[in-house]
């Protein structure tokens, strides 16, 4: 930002005029490189004033914040305010709506506070929220109650002492190290163990793998920082938890040792109060709960990662340790199970994405499921009395309760709906204590009313939640980021969106620059939030006034979803790009979804080494595949170099060379033995087609016309060892075994029809 334009922002917010009005609260951040030992390895982080979790920023309602940001580091950064209604400059998205912070640099933002509530702040700059930057805001009402009870800040984060672009490659490559590490290796022995050949073969012939809760391994799980925090609060004391999901990728269940928690606020908008057990906080999601500290103890406020692979844990009190109950551990074999007999109709087909989208216009993107006019009546920002229709496809697993018990959650945790004998309404009792209440959206209700009262437009759209876990692409509608057009928006329409996730896999979307309607059992007092989580093959509708001019952010809050291509842009038709964005051009986000990567494998063995190299992204890719004889067998090779572009997420087309030459021995007519050798070198075009249980088929023709058909897999037999096969119609064909040592690193076995048996190390970079 030039240093004039900056000067002038600061005389114009503390002028007289403005001063008088609202008070200026400033802040100085400055993010810098920094080493952790969460995950007891020394590890580079990101750090905001020397800490992680960056400083709690506390103002009041109608406080005019100025937060000057610098950069430390050798690589540009961001800052987005996550869930505050600010200015499209301000908010932080780089190349879309903010300049990035340039290295070296300070970047003031500066903004009136309009709300007031729990909130937090994270960059918005590639994966840079993993390593560490991000931290909280709360907000005070000007005139705070005299008997407001004690406050504490919970954020919770995950960590992992892999570099988080390494994660991503890892994913890109389909390898199953980080479900090895979890435990939920879902291999052909433990299949059996749990009777669940049946529910797995249904899976994977519709080309779906099999259920895991969350995609990555984490190292440790944090509160504040640390995987252990302790507040020595007085018995009988009231405190206020403002806890924020600040994580990339996990979802927590939170429960506290003490007894319920009065839920009393959710993504900063104050509810009507009600008393919970359990609530399970989808990424990026805040809520507020009031806790009483019991006599007799210190007592554990637990957040359990929602795979069951870890916790961290905040002691309220003083005295013996009280823990928390065990959240039990989702058993993946029952929820392989639920998937595979739940009726998802078309949905079973589209799940993986593009390849198989349902063939219907609402599913177009950008297409209006109806758009209406309504005359009369008072400005559509109006909220009023009447209640909008609401979507209740996400109830498809409820049951009529005629007790006064919670409903089932729409985003109720499938690990929770495996506990055997619970009814569906996941209502439990138990042994000599109150009912055990779990949270659903359904509990949630705003203090006033927010539907809008007549609005004279209103447009409905669907977006299907998309992805593909064998390429890993998550995406909105089968497209990506990069492949969308922006979403004009109209100011003073009504925006009412149903999506409907067509995968597998829990998905917090996040608008940024808004609060919508999530659209539940409370009508018209449904409640307003910045995200919401959208649960597996279920859907959920909300909408929004837009009301704030701009271009903003629409995405999965999971970081690495995100980075896969599941967002899109609104953009208001009367909003003109800022100036200050001119050299800032918005390729540069797009691509950040659509990168390319490099990803090999190099296999050493004694009878033949291999290359695999594929340089890709989304639709492209370059490929090479060479392998040559090894020191004791002939002294064959074959290269195959090709160009392929996806079609769809499971056919692609390609063309390119093949190169090879064998070396051999064939009987003479005289018994003699003699050695000859071959070589074709031709060009080649062809198709890949993923089929059913994973099967991947190649059928190519040369240029002399000589076509082969080749078909390839690989069957998981136990936890870390794996079967490979390969076989064309040259008769050529290979099978082996694979013993997975580290994520980089196997040792292999194999007969190959051309290079005979061997052994050997493969190493995967």
């Amino acid at each position: 930002m030039p240093k004039l334009y900056t000067v002038l922002l600061l005389i114009l917010v503390n002028t007289p005029a403005v001063v008088a009005q609202r008070r200026v609260r400033e802040y100085h951040l400055t993010i810098a490189d920094t080493t952790v030992h969460y995950g007891n390895k020394e590890r580079t982080a990101i750090a905001v004033n020397g800490q992680i979790p960056a400083p709690t920023l506390y103002f009041e309602e109608g406080d005019s914040a100025v937060i000057h940001v610098t950069n430390k580091m050798e690589e540009e950064t961001s800052v987005h305010w996550h869930g505050l209604l600010v200015p499209n400059l301000m908010d932080g998205v780089p190349y879309l709506s903010t300049p990035p912070i340039r290295e070296g640099k300070t970047f003031v933002y500066h903004f009136v506070i309009r709300q007031t509530g729990t909130y937090w702040y994270h960059s918005h700059t590639m994966l840079q929220e993993q390593l560490g930057l991000y931290g909280s805001i709360v907000i005070h009402p000007r005139a705070r109650k005299a008997d407001a009870p004690e406050e504490q800040v919970l954020v919770l984060a995950d960590w992992t002492n892999e570099k988080p672009m390494d994660i991503l490659r890892n994913l890109k490559r389909g390898s199953e190290w980080y479900t090895v590490k979890k435990g939920n290796a879902q291999s052909f022995n433990r299949i059996i163990a749990h009777n669940n050949l049946k529910a797995k073969l249904k899976l994977s012939w519709q080309r779906m793998p099999g259920m895991d809760i969350s995609d990555v391994y984490y190292d440790a799980f944090l509160v504040n920082g640390q995987r252990v925090q302790e507040y020595p609060l007085k018995a009988r004391e009231q405190v206020r938890l403002r806890v924020i999901n600040g994580s990339s990728s996990t979802y927590f269940h939170v429960q506290f040792a003490g007894g319920k928690m009065q839920l009393i606020a959710a993504d900063g908008q104050e509810v009507e109060p009600f008393m919970v057990d359990r609530v399970l906080i989808g990424v990026a999601e805040t809520y507020d709960f009031i806790v009483t500290v019991p006599e007799g103890g210190s007592y554990e406020f637990r957040a359990t990662a929602q795979d069951g692979t870890g916790y961290s844990s905040t002691f309220l009190g003083t005295g013996p340790r009280v823990m928390a109950p065990d959240v039990p551990r989702p058993d993946i074999f029952k929820l392989n199970e639920m998937m595979a007999n739940m009726s998802m109709g078309g949905m079973s087909k589209a799940s993986m994405g593009q390849g198989g989208m349902m063939n219907t216009e609402k599913g177009m993107e950008g297409m209006d499921m109806k758009e209406h006019q309504k005359s009369g009546g008072k400005q559509p920002g109006q909220m009023q009395h009447e209640p909008m229709q609401q979507d209740t496809t996400h109830n498809m697993h409820r049951q009529q309760d005629t007790l006064k018990q919670p409903m089932q959650h729409q985003g109720q945790s499938m690990d929770s709906m495996q506990v055997k004998d619970a009814a569906p309404n996941m209502v439990m009792e138990k042994p000599g204590d109150d009912t055990l209440v779990i949270f659903d959206y359904d509990m949630l209700r705003a203090k006033q009313r927010t539907a809008f009262d007549k609005p004279e437009k209103v447009r409905e759209l669907t977006f299907n939640l998309t992805g593909n876990m064998w390429r890993y692409i998550w995406s909105i509608n089968g497209k990506i980021l990069s492949e969308a057009d922006k979403i004009k928006v109209d100011s003073g329409q009504v925006l009412r969106i149903k999506m409907v996730n067509q995968t597998m896999m829990r998905h917090p979307m996040h608008l940024h620059g808004h609060f919508f309607r999530v659209l539940n059992e409370q009508g018209a007092y449904s409640p307003l939030k910045h995200t919401v989580d959208v649960p597996p093959m279920q859907a959920i509708t909300i909408e929004f006034l837009a009301n704030e001019p701009g271009e903003w952010f629409f995405h999965c809050h999971i970081l690495y979803h995100m980075m896969s291509g599941m967002a899109r842009v609104f953009s208001y038709n009367d909003y003109r790009r800022n100036k200050l964005l001119g050299n800032y051009p918005l390729k540069f986000l797009l691509n950040e979804t659509n990168p390319i990567f490099i990803l090999g494998e190099a296999t050493l063995a004694s009878h033949r080494q291999e290359l695999d190299l594929r340089l890709f992204n989304t639709r492209n890719s370059l490929n090479i595949n060479a392998e040559v004889g090894g020191w004791y067998s002939n002294k064959g090779y074959e290269v195959n170099v090709d160009y392929a572009r996806w079609l769809t997420d499971y056919f692609r087309v390609y063309a390119g060379g093949r190169f090879e030459s064998h070396m051999g021995r064939q009987a003479t007519k005289d018994s003699d033995v003699q050695e000859f050798g071959r070589s074709d070198n031709v060009g080649v075009v062809g198709v890949r087609y993923l089929l059913p249980l994973f099967v991947n088929a190649d059928l190519s023709i040369d240029h002399t016309g000589q076509a082969r058909l080749s078909l390839d897999g690989v069957w998981w037999l136990f936890p870390r060892t794996e079967l490979f096969y390969y076989g064309d119609t040259e008769k050529e064909f290979m099978v082996g075994l694979e013993q997975i040592l580290s994520r980089d690193f196997s040792l292999t076995g194999s007969y190959h029809s051309d290079y005979g048996i061997g052994g050997g190390l493969s190493f995967r970079f």
